[in-house]
């Protein structure tokens, strides 16, 4: 098991080192889905096959795309996919609040995926499926923050230096919209805040939160890259293009703590996307292989 952690956090780190974000390489308009069921792929798969870079969000397996009378284009390389599900031990379940800090074992399977632009899919089967229509709408930034069911107050204060999140008085304090320099870093900065608040106790329970965190601690990493994989998550569902600061110190922060603990991302992400859609009041779908 500890072959596929490894596998998946130097696939991450290989983006890092390159300058790019993986998780801030995903569709602008829809997660990415299985062509034949439907499904969407949650979780650390939205990242691995965001990195591809591929227009389309459809994506078959080898077997499926060979069922529907297909083929894979000469010289095509998959792309790994990952069903991942923590397993609890239930005489620690009171004990433990979230899987970021239990003492558990994990279920992990890896698949190999195509994107529809990597097959000759026959044109009938993409007509039937209706491809075009399984992107939704772009959403606006506003119709996610009113999606979220008994938030935080959210306070602007155009005298704080940076936006926060205030788990004793479950508020967020951000600067007022003309304060950034545009309208995407106020909401890329407010998503942020939001996915830190999901973490409250009434909520998801995260330790990162809910625990007295020293800042420059591992579990204080771990809430970070939840809030900005989350973040990131929710610029792309509405459209928003994140800009990052000090982008070389970032991504070596990035690089030091996934060097640290190769389980990392795979958690992180998870809890971005549970955090998502309890944001976007969803019901978490299964995951596809």
């Amino acid at each position: 098991m500890n072959f596929i952690y490894q596998k998946i956090t130097d696939l991450i780190i290989e983006k890092l080192k390159q300058g790019v974000v993986p998780w801030q390489k995903t569709w602008k308009t829809a997660y990415p889905q299985n062509l034949i069921s439907g499904l969407r792929y949650n979780g650390i798969n939205i990242m691995l096959l965001g990195m591809q870079d591929y227009e389309s969000n459809q994506w078959l397996s080898f077997k499926q795309c060979r069922d529907i009378r297909g083929s894979i284009i000469k010289d095509e390389k998959a792309s790994l996919v990952v069903f991942w599900k923590p397993i609890v031990d239930i005489s620690q379940k009171e004990n433990d609040v979230d899987e970021l800090s239990a003492d558990i074992h994990f279920l992990l399977r890896y698949y190999y995926v195509f994107n529809i632009a990597q097959c000759n899919i026959p044109e009938d089967v993409l007509k039937n499926r209706n491809i075009m229509s399984t992107n939704p709408k772009i959403i606006e930034a506003e119709q996610i923050i009113q999606r979220y069911h008994n938030p935080p107050e959210i306070i602007f204060n155009n005298i704080i230096s940076n936006p926060r999140y205030k788990p004793r008085n479950d508020i967020i304090e951000i600067q007022s919209i003309e304060n950034f320099q545009s309208s995407n870093d106020y909401y890329a900065s407010l998503f942020h805040e939001l996915v830190h608040s999901t973490g409250a106790k009434q909520r998801l329970a995260r330790r990162g939160i809910i625990d007295k965190i020293q800042f420059g601690t591992e579990n204080y990493s771990k809430e970070e890259l939840v809030a900005e994989i989350g973040a990131s998550y929710l610029c792309n569902i509405s459209g928003i293009q994140k800009t990052i600061d000090n982008h070389a110190s970032y991504i070596q922060n990035w690089l030091q703590a996934l060097n640290s603990d190769n389980r990392m991302i795979l958690i992180a992400a998870s809890q971005a996307q549970k955090a998502c859609d309890y944001i976007l009041s969803t019901n978490n779908q299964k995951e596809v292989e």
